[in-house]
């Protein structure tokens, strides 16, 4: 198992594609999203995260859409208002996290969602190009 030793806020990663959150994410509270490829998210226990007492009604409905534009995308959920929420991606381009936030000014979140040992990595396309200033070498 990986773990990531660096502040959330410090890594920005782009994601722009589906692949790449494709498969079972979980926090350290075990708490699960897992992303499909056809852009839709189904999850377990989020009424008890952070995101839980920005979105009212979430507990009946932990399903819904992610929108790809980035390092923060914008994510939707079936029948709740969750004006703003929004996902950010940290840490490198192959081995990134991912957090609810509504406030990407703040510089983070709580909460980090990593994938599931034995989950694979989505590859990123061989010649894709990366965002300057990306990442710890940018």
């Amino acid at each position: 198992m990986t773990f990531l030793l660096a502040s959330c806020s410090d890594y920005p990663v782009e994601v722009d594609s589906v692949e790449q959150l494709t498969g079972v994410w979980s926090d350290f509270a075990g708490r699960t999203v897992e992303f499909k490829d056809d852009g839709t998210f189904t999850a377990e226990g989020l009424d008890k995260a952070d995101v839980g007492s920005d979105c009212a009604g979430i507990a009946d409905r932990q399903q819904g859409t992610v929108s790809l534009s980035g390092s923060s995308d914008e994510v939707t959920f079936d029948g709740v208002e969750c004006e703003g929420m929004k996902i950010a991606f940290y840490g490198s381009p192959s081995s990134f996290v991912f957090c609810f936030t509504q406030d990407m000014t703040s510089g983070g979140c709580a909460g980090e969602f990593s994938r599931k040992e034995g989950a694979p990595a989505a590859p990123r396309a061989s010649g894709a190009p990366s965002a300057p200033g990306r990442g710890p070498t940018g």
